[in-house]
């Protein structure tokens, strides 16, 4: 796919990952609506993706903006470190409400909600971020880990659907390792962190090419390694 004068979103677009993918976008060419909780800018819209219909009224603006759109990323996200075997906690359950919702169910009403205007484009693609911590999880964030998983099936599970209604619409999935957010603040695991542009210059790439799955970074080389050694690669991860 040709980025140049595509009609894209992008979803927590304004910081991190998403910020940076967007200006990676826009300097290819791109016209780019990105969405957040407190978006306020130009090109941006506010929503929660943790209310149910907040993913469908997005798609829907994006849409009026823009005209249509041909690509949709899926790439907001948040991240709890719970300890479930200490018992439920004060605020757990919502916090884990919150990560089901936005990691996972909203990917869910994206794809929905996003899926005629696609339709419509004569060469368009969904893509959805997950991480490696979908195929080897950490032991400190279980339910970030879970859902990131899911989207991972649920990409696999949508690209099924696509090839059999809508081919000339792709679904992508990208694979990021532990990279520089407010999100990962703090944080360390057994390699340096990737900028966020570093990050965003892969995905262009990857969307570009057409790639079913997109591992970025280090997370090439976890793939690799869970196919050639599978305790080792959990064993890296289990305590980031």
């Amino acid at each position: 796919m040709e980025i140049k004068g595509r009609r894209v979103l992008v979803t927590g677009g304004t910081s991190g990952v998403g910020r940076a993918l967007a200006a990676e976008l826009t300097e290819r060419g791109a016209r780019v609506v990105v969405c957040g909780r407190t978006a306020a800018g130009e090109g941006q819209v506010a929503a929660d993706l943790a209310v149910a219909g907040q993913a469908e009224r997005l798609v829907r603006e994006a849409a009026e903006r823009l005209g249509g759109l041909d690509l949709v990323v899926a790439n907001a996200g948040v991240q709890h470190h719970e300890r479930l075997t200490a018992g439920v906690t004060p605020g757990l359950l919502e916090r884990t409400e919150q990560e089901v919702a936005v990691n996972l169910r909203s990917v869910a009403e994206l794809a929905a909600a996003a899926w005629p205007w696609l339709a419509a484009s004569p060469e368009a693609a969904f893509v959805a971020v997950t991480s490696g911590l979908a195929y080897a999880p950490k032991r400190s964030a279980p339910l970030y880990c879970a859902t990131k998983a899911g989207v991972h099936v649920l990409c696999e599970a949508l690209r099924y659907q696509a090839r059999a209604d809508t081919p000339h619409v792709r679904v992508q999935e990208v694979v990021l390792p532990l990279v520089d957010t407010p999100m990962t603040a703090g944080r360390s695991g057994p390699v340096r962190k990737l900028s966020p542009e570093a990050a965003a210059r892969s995905i262009a790439r990857g969307v570009e090419r057409g790639s079913a799955v997109l591992p970025v970074g280090a997370s090439r080389a976890l793939l690799v390694l869970l196919r050639l050694c599978p305790p080792l690669a959990r064993r890296l991860l289990r305590d980031g």
